[in-house]
């Protein structure tokens, strides 16, 4: 049933992909704006207010989860489950914004497609901005990192915990950007970032394994361990820096140097990265069946 539901929500995701700004979530962001006016300095600095922002939206779906569990055979359990799975996943269809870039640029709208592509760089840490000249590189590198953020790491955990793991994914790594916003929370937002990379630690590195396996495998292994070469700030930067140089590589196409890049054109490494991001996703059902399969066999 979990894979059904898995299979269910990126089929229902891809037919409402042209409605726009239905999973933004931003209940949940002024549900955080409202208790940042409401609560005093002390208790909104503290690291315990990650559980005040979390546990309300977690222990409902928990309980409805338990719930619906078994009501009318299941099928409540199913329904719920495959509805917070969709809610959770975005928040915007990855492919259909790549598409908007490419017709924007087709159509020659520069205004459109910048705001596209500064859209796309808006990863975690900004980690995927890089100096002028190498603007492909940086919007693929990018894209293998969003792609992770609002599909691979969201199925992951609600493979492990149901919705609640897909909502709980959902909200943790959206909420250091909401707390940045409001600018003078720098004691919780060091903690709430330090959980997102806790939470992506495993599902970004299953995400390599995706990268390396669906596109060229030699070539994504290289580059990750040309990146781990060099120190970077923290873990948690490590993990994304790992995740975009696996994309990137697994890409297969050299530039001076020998260093993995995007492709020759800006449309061209859209185009593969795209394709790329479709293949893992089928590579990751396919390992997500296994058990089900071994199931059926035994």
């Amino acid at each position: 049933m979990i894979l059904l539901s898995m299979v269910l929500a990126l089929a229902i995701e891809r037919v409402l992909s042209h409605l726009e700004g239905w999973r933004e979530h931003a209940l949940f962001e002024r549900y955080v704006r409202w208790l940042h006016g409401v609560a005093g300095a002390g208790i909104w600095n503290s690291p315990l207010m990650l559980v005040v922002l979390l546990a309300p939206a977690l222990l409902l779906t928990g309980l409805l989860q338990w719930l619906l569990a078994e009501a009318v055979y299941g099928v409540l359990g199913f329904v719920f489950s495959t509805l917070v799975l969709l809610l959770s996943l975005g928040p915007r269809d990855l492919g259909e914004e790549i598409r908007a870039l490419l017709a924007a640029r087709e159509n020659g709208d520069a205004e459109g497609a910048e705001r596209i592509r500064l859209d796309l760089l808006e990863t975690p840490g900004r980690l995927t901005l890089t100096p002028q000249g190498q603007d492909r590189r940086s919007v693929v590198a990018a894209i293998c990192i969003q792609a992770h953020e609002r599909s691979f790491a969201v199925l992951m955990w609600f493979f492990v915990l149901g919705p609640v793991g897909a909502l709980g994914y959902r909200l943790i790594s959206g909420l250091p950007r909401v707390l940045a916003d409001l600018g003078d929370a720098p004691k919780v937002l060091e903690p709430a970032t330090r959980l997102h990379g806790v939470m992506a630690w495993v599902p970004a590195r299953i995400t390599q394994m995706l990268y390396a396996l669906a596109g060229s495998t030699d070539d994504a292994l290289a580059e990750r361990q040309r990146a781990t070469q060099s120190l970077a700030p923290n873990w948690v930067s490590e993990t994304w820096r790992q995740l975009a140089a696996v994309g990137v590589g697994a890409l297969n196409v050299e530039e001076d140097g020998n260093a993995p890049a995007a492709p020759r054109s800006l449309d061209a490494a859209l185009e593969s990265v795209l394709a790329l991001r479709g293949r893992s996703l089928l590579v990751l059902l396919a390992l997500l069946a296994l058990p089900t399969i071994g199931g059926w066999l035994a």
